[in-house]
């Protein structure tokens, strides 16, 4: 297989991973700037509740992203979903994704109600999982019936 056989996930994957190195990498630069090395407490021993969030972000990030491509890679490569049609799974799953990532930035924003930003991140986050992995399960038991 090369990156031809899979053009959609491919450029899919690039995207949200530079997104996801410019969400690790703020959590980084934060860190520098507070001298908070490990964990999120101050020098003082309190709680940084904005290192706490920003952290948040990206592992969040880091724990559906990964899965969603897998399920777009298998999508684009072993099932005769319209090209199309998987290309429209990623962008979903990007727009789902980068907006619960900006839900969980803005948690800590008293001027912005996020909840309805990280509701719709997450639901059509999951959505998306279980869309794609029920068809892929149903489309891999047809084969093996086979």
């Amino acid at each position: 297989m090369s990156l031809g056989d899979a053009p959609y996930t491919t450029v899919a994957a690039g995207g949200l991973s530079i997104v996801y190195a410019l969400l690790q990498t703020r959590v980084a630069l934060y860190r520098i700037d507070t001298g908070i090395k490990f964990n999120s407490v101050t020098a003082d021993g309190k709680p940084d509740e904005y290192l706490t969030a920003i952290q948040r972000v990206g592992q969040n990030f880091g724990e559906y992203t990964p899965t969603g491509l897998l399920l777009m890679l298998l999508l684009e490569t072993n099932s005769p979903l319209p090209k199309k049609l998987v290309a429209a799974y990623g962008a979903a799953l990007a727009v789902s994704r980068l907006t619960h990532a900006y839900a969980l930035n803005n948690a800590y924003n008293p001027k912005m109600n996020h909840i309805p930003f990280r509701k719709f991140g997450f639901l059509s986050t999951a959505g998306l999982l279980v869309s794609a992995g029920a068809y892929l399960v149903y489309s891999g038991a047809k084969a093996l019936r086979k």
